[in-house]
């Protein structure tokens, strides 16, 4: 189970940072549950830093264009101009696990942020977060006495839900496409 339960872990928190409404907190904090501090903090790190370089490369390759048709180009300078100028600022949320960071990674996909600065910035933020992250699961779960079991019971529910928010987000798009095809 253990050589099974580890890559299923880091599938999870893949598609949590890609999918951003699952909670990427929980997941997590389960995850260093299951594993223990000094297994879940780099099977974590994996997952986040997967799933933020797919984040960052669908938003530039398929979001971009949406939004420099949608953006003036005003507004686009200066979202450049506010993220060259905030590398700290994005680093340190990147670092501390306050918000939830997915969405940023969206935005700088679509921003003139190099791909080498926007992974170096959040690939090395992800050190401290995940450390984090996995820290207080651990504790938590020592703290409560928190199961193997329970941890396994909550993984497997997590991606029972993503796959039930996938399949809505999916059936709503196929209706929003028939809604807006015309009747013959």
């Amino acid at each position: 189970p253990e050589t099974v339960s580890a890559p299923l872990y880091i599938l999870v928190v893949i598609i949590e940072v890609v999918i951003a409404p699952i909670p990427g907190g929980a997941i997590g904090y389960m995850g260093a549950a299951r594993f223990g501090f000094w297994q879940a903090w780099p099977l974590l790190y994996i997952g986040n830093a997967i799933g933020t370089t797919i984040v960052f490369f669908l938003a530039r390759r398929l979001g971009s264009p949406i939004f420099e048709e949608n953006a003036s180009e005003r507004t686009r300078e200066r979202y450049d101009a506010l993220l060259r100028r905030n590398v700290l600022l994005l680093w340190l949320l990147y670092s501390v696990p306050l918000i939830p960071v997915d969405i940023l990674s969206v935005l700088a996909g679509l921003s003139n942020l190099s791909a080498r600065k926007f992974l170096t910035i959040a690939l090395t933020g992800y050190v401290l977060y995940t450390g984090i992250v996995a820290f207080l699961g651990d504790f938590a779960a020592e703290l409560v006495g928190v199961t193997e079991a329970i941890s396994a019971i909550g993984l497997v529910l997590l991606v029972a839900l993503a796959g039930w928010l996938w399949k809505g987000q999916r059936d709503q798009r196929a209706g929003a496409a028939k809604a807006a095809k015309p009747e013959q």
